[in-house]
């Protein structure tokens, strides 16, 4: 992808057009009655749709930040105004609290929602801002200082307090210096989502000023998920793997230094004349939940037929050898019972057929692609690279990993 084309969707789409949008709409459309009488509805398909598709692809951070803005949104509604302590405002306090937790969700890594960093991710949120509000309610006296003004300037034409305006600087920092240093399209959305949440703080509560730049916060994150699966969407049907258009897209995103394996299932043509489709199918199928469960510290891709793909980002082809040799030496142990295929329709044949014990091994091709190293190719040269070593350790009679 072009330099220019990924700084357009990276920074400018969709943090900065939705921004663009928010702003007149928050401005001049706050007042009608359309939008002031849908405010409830939308920012709740919003964060819906949103943690569904967080916790159904494994975005955590997506599903704590989603929490987050829910749980501001919700201290918007009119029910909430019995909360305010006297000191400051509930609703301040709400996005100070907020803004400090954004950098500590930013610098985590993507897990499953319902996994345990997963879950830790979203209980940081929620019972950052709970625990917060709820000593922030009780006893208020303790957290005063908060509203005394320790900027070296006064800004009053921001709307905003000066405990807000300190988080928005900390925040606006720290995400922002994560996205230029990873390159993530999820940390520049962060971003800007630091930057929703303090124009929303200076709507105050009730306003649908706050919840237009709450839910197009919410909304920045469901677009960046759904471009990200979208780019993911090709996956195999046997093994449920992303497949080759996935693998360009993860390399795309990998960086200048990679290391590209190959791995291939010795004699699957043998295995599929004999055994069938249904069999050769249930072997494969068996090696991508080894490949999955073995290579913690590489993404696997379905690359066709008997081929595998795993992409290192950041490592290089000598540091992979040990990992793939383990790999290689643990499916040599695999043991399956199978059974000829019945005549004609390619089918697994009826129990009657006598089993027979079939030994599973795999060869393994690497190659790398390192600036440092003076090897500036792209992955169609490291991919070809990778898949000749694979083929060279079958000719030789498999069960072997080259470089």
């Amino acid at each position: 992808m072009p330099k220019k084309l990924k700084i357009v969707r990276g920074w400018v789409w969709p943090g900065l057009l939705f921004l663009l949008l928010a702003v007149p709409l928050a401005t001049f459309g706050a007042d009608a009655s359309w939008l002031s009488a849908s405010t409830g509805w939308y920012s709740l398909v919003v964060y819906t749709t949103g943690f569904v598709l967080a916790w159904r692809f494994r975005r955590s951070r997506v599903a704590a930040v989603l929490l987050g803005l829910f749980m501001m949104d919700l201290l918007l509604r009119p029910s909430s105004s019995a909360l305010q302590p006297g000191v400051g405002s509930i609703w301040d306090a709400s996005g100070v609290l907020f803004l400090f937790l954004m950098p500590v969700i930013t610098t985590m890594q993507d897990r499953g929602v319902s996994s345990r960093r997963g879950f830790t991710q979203v209980a940081i949120v929620l019972g950052g801002l709970a625990s917060g509000l709820l000593f922030w309610a009780v006893r208020p006296e303790f957290l005063s200082w908060t509203w005394q003004p320790f900027l070296p300037w006064d800004l009053p034409e921001l709307g905003l307090s000066d405990a807000a305006l300190v988080a928005g600087l900390f925040a606006l920092l720290l995400t922002g210096g994560f996205a230029v240093v990873r390159g993530h399209r999820l940390d520049k959305g962060f971003f800007w989502i630091v930057i929703a949440v303090l124009l929303a703080l200076r709507g105050g509560p009730e306003s649908v000023e706050s919840t237009i730049y709450l839910t197009l916060a919410g909304l920045m994150l469901l677009v960046n998920v759904m471009e990200k699966l979208y780019s993911f969407s090709a996956s195999d049907d046997v093994t449920g793997l992303p497949t080759r258009r996935a693998l360009r897209q993860e390399v795309k995103a990998a960086g200048p230094a990679y290391a590209l394996a190959f791995v291939g299932v010795d004699h699957y043509t043998d295995l599929y004349d004999r055994y069938g489709r249904d069999t050769s199918d249930r072997v494969i199928k068996r090696v991508a939940m080894h490949l999955g469960k073995t290579s913690v510290t590489g993404r696997v891709f379905r690359y066709g037929y008997e081929e595998f793909a795993l992409v290192y980002t950041g490592r290089g082809r000598d540091e992979v050898l040990g990992d793939l040799e383990m790999l290689r030496a643990d499916i040599e142990d695999f043991r399956f019972e199978l059974r000829p295929k019945a005549h004609g329709n390619g089918q697994s044949g009826a129990p009657n057929y006598p089993a027979v014990r079939w030994s599973l091994t795999v060869s393994v091709g690497v190659a790398e692609r390192g600036e440092k190293k003076g090897w500036s190719a792209g992955y169609s040269a490291v991919a070809r690279a990778a898949r000749g070593a694979l083929h060279r350790g079958q000719k030789a009679g498999g069960n072997i990993v080259s470089k």
